[in-house]
Parts: structure tokens; C-alpha cells; sequence
């Protein structure tokens, strides 16, 4: 099976390349040139801008793929010219989306209004009802124009191409540009005597999966015939707690110190989410483990190994952690004689 894979040179896509590579398949990949990754020797490389995709048809007819993998599909333009780009070369589009299209991710951030979604959801769960949920504070176009709804609609509708769609969970591990765990990570790592959690996210949870994980569910995606015209939630089993993943991590970096949970209101601006934690972001992913046979391939232990490893080798340039008015809150508390919420 040849495969044209668009992007792919940062996170996950060099493990989804390696997989597809080490399973025997033929891999092109599609990318503009500005990410240093390291592929397998062998895999095809084209460089170009994914904006400019149509004026690239010729050379990728000529590649004769059997499918396309889009990893980075973002807005409605991108996924109307890579249908116009390759039909009548692939009947096959498999795409990377975002559990972000669901409704309750709208609760979550403000951009719906409502009842609480019940959890866990499921591939049929209610999609947002507002869409560019990113157009308020994008500083990009291709970002005020984000919407995954928009992409998979224009993939799935398409008559003569048949789609799947990828709805991926909040993806953390090794080349995470977000650093989701670096904020944890960090002060245990300098031996801090505790991590200040604001108490709206203490209970909150949020479905995960750790990235070379990610990559496995992607490419069994990519290979299974079964997966044409489907649409599946990747993601871990269980979400934890936001004071669960910290236990965590305190376990892997051997951390004694204590989770003191707080009002939002008493905490640095930085340390709070701003967002509606009464509603959790919880995901089944029992359709595509039944259907294709997916299963995490690297436990959970090891991810959060590795995670720490790289974060800790790879810190942020800029992130909100500031010890200085941490312990100026904690000494202020002692002094008043307050009683804390405390998480061994």
C-alpha cells in the first residue's frame, strides 16, 4: 500500500510514518521543509506548502497512492482543495481530527450554552452548534478559520472519496509543543514542597492518550479496510482526574510533596484554565478498539516516563510557573492560620 501523508514531520506524525514504514508500506510524505524529523531512509519526501496543494495534482497522480493521510487538515479551504486535489487519484481520505467538534468541548470553553453533556461520549454524541471555536482569540487566519466540523464534513460528504475520521483526545509525550505536563513536571523535578492546584481542576477530567499510542490507533485506521466511512474516538480507557495524573507523575519522579488545592481566586492568573469545569471531556473509544483490534502498545507507566524525559530535556521558552508568589500564598496561609486542602 503506497501512502501520501500530508504533514507528519512533527509529534505525531513521524511515529505514524515509522509504523506505516516498518509495516512494509510505501510512504510519501508531504511537507513544507521546516520541521527537522527523523524518517525512516526510504520514505519519499515532497516539498510544498499544503495551501497551495491543487497545484501539486500532477505530481501526485503520478505517485499513484492508494490513500491519503491528513495530519494536519485545519479549516474547511484546506479540506475543499485536498478532495479537488486528489479525486479521481485516491478513493480514500483518512484525516486527523479533534474531539474539539463535540459539544461539550463548547461547554467547556464558553462557546456553548446549555446543559451538561452526559459522559462518556461516543461517536454519536451532539457536535458544537457554533463553529470556528477558535476565531475569538486566533492570531492567524488559518486559525480564525479553524473548524475540524467543517473538515470532516467536507471529507465524508465527498461522493466519489471514501473518509475516515480520526477524533484524537488531548495527545501528550516526547515533541508535544503544548508541554500539557511540563508545569507539574518542573517543580517536582526542582524537589518544589508542593503544587498548587486551583480547585476547579482538581476533579476535572479530560480523555488522554500518550502519542506513539496515538500513532498506532492512526495507522490501524490507515490499514484496515473496515475503517472506510467510519468515524472513531481515539483515546485512553480511563480519565483521570486532574489530581489523579499528578499523583502520577509524583510516582514517576518519585515526588514527596504535597497537592494543595485552592480557590481559583487566591492563584496567579496563569495557574487557572478559565474554563467550565463543571463539564468533563470524556470519550469512549470502545468502537474502534471492537472494530479494528486497537490497543495501547506502551503502558501508561512507560508514556509518563518518556513525557518527563523529553520535558525535562526540552523545556518550554516561556511557561506560567512562578515559585516566588507560590510561596508567598502558602506563607500567607500559615500566618492566617488556615486550614488547606491537602492531597498526599
Amino acid at each position: 500500500m503506497h501512502v501520501l501523508v500530508i504533514g507528519g514531520t512533527s509529534f505525531m506524525g513521524p511515529e505514524v510514518i515509522k509504523r506505516l514504514f516498518n509495516l512494509g508500506h510505501e510512504v510519501t510524505v508531504f511537507h513544507r521543509g521546516q520541521t527537522k524529523s527523523d524518517l525512516p531512509p526510504g520514505v519519499h519526501e515532497i516539498l510544498g506548502d499544503r495551501n497551495e496543494l491543487l497545484s501539486y495534482r500532477a505530481t501526485i497522480q503520478k505517485l499513484e497512492p492508494d490513500a491519503v493521510l491528513d495530519m494536519i487538515c485545519m479549516t474547511e479551504t484546506q479540506a475543499k482543495e485536498l478532495v479537488q486535489t486528489v479525486d479521481g487519484i485516491v478513493n480514500r481520505i483518512i484525516t486527523a481530527s479533534s474531539q474539539d467538534v463535540y459539544r461539550a468541548f463548547g461547554l467547556v470553553n464558553g462557546t456553548e450554552k446549555g446543559a451538561i453533556e452526559p459522559v462518556p461520549i461516543g461517536e454519536d454524541g451532539a457536535l458544537r452548534h457554533n463553529l470556528y471555536p477558535q476565531r475569538e482569540f486566533a492570531k492567524t487566519e488559518e486559525r480564525r478559520n479553524y473548524d475540524k466540523i467543517l473538515v470532516e464534513r467536507t471529507i465524508m460528504n465527498h461522493p466519489t472519496i471514501e473518509g475516515t475520521v480520526i477524533r484524537l483526545p488531548a495527545v501528550y509525550g516526547p515533541n508535544d509543543r503544548a508541554h500539557r505536563w511540563y508545569s507539574f513536571i518542573k517543580p517536582m523535578s526542582d524537589q518544589r514542597p508542593w503544587i498548587l492546584l486551583p480547585e476547579s481542576l482538581a476533579d476535572w477530567r479530560w480523555t488522554r492518550g500518550y502519542v506513539e499510542n496515538m500513532a498506532e490507533g492512526i495507522v490501524q485506521a490507515v490499514v484496515d479496510e473496515q475503517a472506510k466511512g467510519k468515524v472513531y474516538n481515539l483515546g485512553e480507557n480511563e480519565a483521570f482526574t486532574m489530581k489523579e495524573w499528578i499523583k502520577r507523575l509524583a510516582s514517576s519522579l518519585h515526588w514527596k510533596g504535597k497537592i494543595v488545592i485552592l480557590p481559583d481566586s487566591l492563584l496567579p492568573e496563569a495557574y487557572s484554565w478559565g474554563i467550565n469545569a463543571e463539564q468533563d471531556v470524556i470519550f469512549t473509544s470502545d468502537k474502534i478498539r471492537n472494530e479494528l483490534g486497537f490497543k495501547e502498545t506502551v503502558s501508561l507507566e512507560e508514556g509518563l516516563k518518556r513525557t518527563i524525559d523529553w520535558e525535562l530535556k526540552n523545556p518550554p521558552e516561556t511557561h506560567g510557573l512562578d515559585y516566588e508568589a507560590e510561596d508567598e500564598i502558602m506563607r500567607l496561609h500559615h500566618a492566617k492560620g488556615a486550614v488547606l486542602k491537602v492531597e498526599n
